[in-house]
């Protein structure tokens, strides 16, 4: 039996999101499409509802060297999003005009109060 009920959980995940999600964003995703002349190519869509809002924070000196294989020296970020939200690796997230690519999801875990994922930004030329 859980600690908390299926409710309560629900209102701490929401309240919790509520307070620490105050940054818009928006989810796009890679999808294949034809072009004008019937050739494949990708493109982002955005997949994220209106007024979707997330939070963002530095990641510690242990998510940094336990995926310094995939981040590198990219500048990186904790990202978290309300439960529920469609986020995928390799999404990119759009936050203050800053691009990210989720490369990690770190949201495993018993209770979870929010999704939270590793993402590198994009440096636009």
């Amino acid at each position: 039996m859980l600690p908390v009920s299926a409710l309560e959980l629900a209102q701490l995940q929401n309240d919790v999101a509520q307070a620490a999600c105050d940054k818009p964003c928006v989810i796009k995703r890679k999808v294949t499409t034809k072009d004008a002349y019937g050739s494949e190519t990708e493109v982002f869509n955005t997949i994220s509802p209106n007024g979707l809002k997330a939070g963002m924070t530095e990641p510690g000196g242990t998510s940094l060297q336990n995926y310094a294989y995939i981040i590198g020296g990219l500048a990186t970020w904790h990202l978290k999003f309300p439960i529920g939200t469609d986020v995928k690796l390799q999404d990119h997230v759009i936050i203050e005009g800053n691009t990210m690519v989720v490369q990690v999801n770190l949201t495993p875990r018993s209770y979870p109060s929010l999704i939270t994922i590793l993402a590198t930004e994009i440096k636009q030329q």
